[in-house]
């Protein structure tokens, strides 16, 4: 179940979802996906824990980290884009609640529907970074 080929794993994801214009990172065991002006940064793998990672990075979006209907929708298109369904069923459900709020990151946990199932979700980060905002989904098996 743990494994630590990120790159052939994250490759085979991006493939079954039909994407194919990517740049391998080998330093950050990440795939750059290219969106615009825009980068997805996507990972799958890991040794102690086996994860799922999607992070856009927008460049120049002068979005508040208060706007919470615009950081959920971004987090909604990329769950959608990228497969993650409990992600994608939990946001459009509404089981989502903001439990932290600060000047460069807010945090929105989701709802786990199966306590027993060692799926850990991390939530929904929204990080000022610079002059770029990240939003970043990701879960992962302990």
């Amino acid at each position: 179940m743990f494994n630590n080929d990120y790159k052939g794993l994250t490759s085979d994801w991006l493939t079954g979802l039909k994407i194919k214009d990517f740049i391998w990172r080998d330093d950050l065991k990440q795939a750059l996906v290219p969106t615009g002006q825009d980068t997805v940064f996507v990972s799958k793998g890991g040794c102690s824990h086996s994860g799922l990672l999607v992070e856009l990075k927008l460049t120049n979006d002068n979005h508040s980290l208060s706007d919470s209907a615009y950081w959920i929708k971004q987090a909604l298109n990329i769950a959608i884009e990228y497969q993650m369904d409990h992600y994608e069923r939990m946001i459009k459900e509404g089981k989502i609640k903001k439990t932290e709020s600060g000047q460069t990151t807010t945090w929105y946990e989701i709802d786990d529907n199966d306590l027993e199932d060692n799926l850990i979700y991390n939530g929904i980060e929204i990080t000022l970074d610079g002059q770029n905002k990240r939003v970043s989904i990701s879960q992962y098996f302990n």
